[in-house]
């Protein structure tokens, strides 16, 4: 008996070693986003998912030549939802416009180096799924005494 299943493109042409790299008409998309984390602070930016994308990773670039981040500083990256797009707040007791469910917590505790320059890279060989109406947050815990400058770019398909 034969449990293999046949896999078509878009087009209709059969996978024969189906792989990520084959996007299946989906497109790359890197977007950019610049923050100033205020200085001892939990800092946390959210951005509205426009539209249903796959989000494979990204990374994070502190800006300032200086480097005002320290040693215990953190960052963090996650899928929230915060205007009831999957329709769960009821089932968690949770309330439009006070509460945040977090979905997707994909890197969690990540230490900055403050010596180390340059991006500092998350990805994964394949990707999952983000409905548009969610957010993605970036958090970021200071612990020094200055702001910190840094860029987050994502990377997904769509």
């Amino acid at each position: 008996m034969d449990l293999r299943q046949t896999i078509n493109s878009p087009d209709g042409k059969p996978v024969t070693a189906p792989t990520f790299e084959d996007t299946g008409g989906i497109h790359p998309q890197w977007k950019g986003y610049k923050y100033t984390a205020t200085a001892g602070a939990t800092n946390i930016y959210d951005e509205v998912v426009t539209v249903e994308k796959q989000l494979r990773g990204g990374w994070y670039e502190l800006l300032d030549a200086t480097t005002k981040a320290v040693v215990d500083d953190y960052i963090e990256f996650a899928v929230v939802d915060k205007d009831d797009v999957l329709g769960l707040f009821a089932t968690y007791g949770l309330t439009v416009g006070v509460d945040v469910l977090e979905l997707k917590k994909y890197v969690q505790t990540e230490y900055i180096n403050p010596s180390l320059l340059g991006r500092q890279v998350f990805l994964v060989g394949s990707t999952f799924v983000i409905l548009a109406g969610l957010y993605l947050r970036t958090i970021y815990e200071s612990t020094g005494a200055d702001n910190v400058c840094f860029k987050v770019v994502t990377l997904a398909y769509q």
